[in-house]
């Protein structure tokens, strides 16, 4: 059987970052079968999330990544408000979670193994509600 002829189901776990993948990933973000946005609650503070379809086994994937880090708890000198230092572009990568055992998967591994990027403009949300980095 074909690779485009299986069902979600039947897809074999390969772990593989073939810009196929990522390609795909972009496709399905313009039809819609896939969504992902970065969230900035507080200027410094921001997260991704994309959710929807998997680019390759098609099963539900819901990924929230942190894309800032927590610096200067001692001493050193407040950042300037002023400094604008977040790219125009985030590029976020993400690995298939969609909690499915696929045929041919590692013990207690989930998902089909592959990983694509997708890349993101940053989207100010002072009332977003998301996980607390």
């Amino acid at each position: 059987m074909s690779g485009d002829a299986r069902t979600a189901s039947e897809e074999s776990y390969e772990r593989t970052t073939a810009f196929v993948w990522t390609e795909r990933a972009f496709e399905f973000l313009e039809t819609g079968k896939l969504r992902a946005e970065i969230h900035e609650r507080r200027p410094g503070v921001r997260w991704s999330h994309v959710s929807g379809e998997c680019p390759r086994c098609a099963h539900r994937i819901d990924d929230w990544q942190p894309l800032s880090a927590v610096t200067g708890l001692v001493g050193g000198r407040r950042p300037d408000p002023s400094a604008h230092d977040t790219p125009d572009v985030e590029p976020v990568d993400v690995g298939c979670g969609c909690g499915t055992t696929h045929p041919g998967a590692p013990d207690d591994t989930t998902g089909c193994g592959v990983s694509f990027r997708i890349e993101l403009e940053p989207i100010p949300d002072s009332d977003a509600a998301g996980p607390n980095f």
